[in-house]
């Protein structure tokens, strides 16, 4: 494999058309108040959210495909095509964030160990650079892999996996990692969905990922993992953190250190419907989650520290508004002297599909949970 990729690299054709949409204009002005402050770059359905703040501006990572694919390859059978997409918007504490087009960031690129497709990630400053951590997609295996950059726009991928991961619906796979699990021995594997917790605690980085257990139905198998790393390249397992045995996935999950001095762990809850409606009344569903479908917010509740097993009766739903509000995320603003969070999601509309939602503020609640409070706008 070679090092670190150079800028005269063969790309490949669509990705030079999708540089034609990436002209620094505001967008998601025209939907009236509930849209004010929704985005969605010309040409590009957008999901998965993530956020980094460089000092100046708030900076929004997410996987965008060009509608021109179709709706029918949105999803799936869409490799290549996949790819991280960027925009800017100075912090605006009413909550009316302007966002602004910066076009693609990263893609998957033949040649390399990532030659399918991106998904979703997370970015943190460390000794003077930026650092993406990523789901990558390749057709010889698939890893968390790693992209540096000097200013955000710029971005060298580094040439091998840092993490290894497996396809989300494999069937069958190879365990890199045992953990022991309320006094059990699991078998695990990572599936996607790095977030990197953007300080060291005692020396360590820590990294959690949606993830696996191999030895139960899938039905059940959805947990979500911590790795450690102390130089951000050399990762270790550092144990499962939260395995409520309800959910095929649990993703794109965040780690938030609240205002309060204890600890939030945010995931998506997919759930297989079917299963869930036999197996509620017979299995040991989390009060949480019974009853409310697949594609739904949750919280888990560390008191004081993260690095214990997730408890069921710490964990709670998130309620949303109407409509289809997923894949929730914090950002906490700079220019506030009480830290105020604000969280943006993944919405669906009916004309322009999924967009970067209108921002909610965040209540921390003295439980564990999280309510959302609508922002009013000038002209409400």
């Amino acid at each position: 494999m070679s090092s670190i990729l150079p800028r005269s690299q063969f790309i490949p054709l669509f990705a030079l058309l999708l540089l034609h949409f990436a002209p620094a204009e505001i967008q998601g002005q025209n939907e009236g108040n509930l849209y004010a402050s929704r985005f969605q770059p010309p040409g590009m359905w957008i999901w998965d959210n993530w956020f980094v703040h460089d000092g100046d501006q708030w900076h929004a990572f997410y996987l965008q495909v060009p509608k021109a694919i179709g709706k029918e390859r949105r999803w799936k059978n869409n490799d290549l095509f996949k790819h991280v997409g960027h925009a800017t918007a100075k912090e605006a504490p009413t909550g009316q964030f302007e966002w602004k087009n910066s076009g693609p960031a990263l893609f998957a690129l033949p040649g390399t160990w990532n030659d399918r497709h991106i998904a979703t990630g997370s970015i943190i400053r460390h000794e003077g650079k930026w650092w993406q951590f990523f789901t990558g997609r390749g057709i010889n295996g698939d890893g968390v892999g790693l992209a540096l950059s000097d200013d955000l726009n710029k971005w060298n991928t580094e040439p091998a996996p840092l993490i290894p991961l497996i396809d989300t619906f494999a069937e069958t796979a190879e365990a890199p990692y045992e953990s022991v699990w309320q006094g059990e021995t699991r078998h695990w594997a990572g599936i996607s969905d790095p977030y990197i917790y953007p300080k060291p605690v005692d020396g360590w980085f820590y990294l959690v990922l949606c993830s696996r257990i191999l030895d139960v139905p899938i039905e059940e198998s959805g947990c979500l993992t911590l790795m450690r790393s102390q130089d951000l390249k050399n990762w270790e397992s550092a144990g499962i953190m939260a395995w409520p045995r309800c959910f095929e996935r649990m993703e794109t999950p965040q780690l938030l250190h609240r205002p309060d001095g204890n600890w939030s762990l945010i995931f998506g809850g997919v759930v297989n419907s079917d299963w869930a409606k036999q197996k509620e009344n017979q299995h040991a569903f989390p009060d949480a989650v019974r009853g409310k479908g697949s594609h739904k917010n949750y919280v888990y509740h560390f008191p004081t520290e993260f690095l214990v097993p997730a408890k069921d009766e710490h964990l709670h739903h998130i309620a949303t508004p109407p409509g289809h509000y997923y894949i929730m995320k914090v950002i906490s603003l700079k220019d506030t002297p009480d830290r105020s969070d604000l969280a943006f999601f993944t919405a669906t509309e009916p004309d322009r599909g999924s967009v970067l939602s209108e921002p909610f503020r965040v209540k921390h609640l003295p439980e564990g949970g999280i309510e959302l409070v609508r922002i009013q706008t000038e002209s409400e």
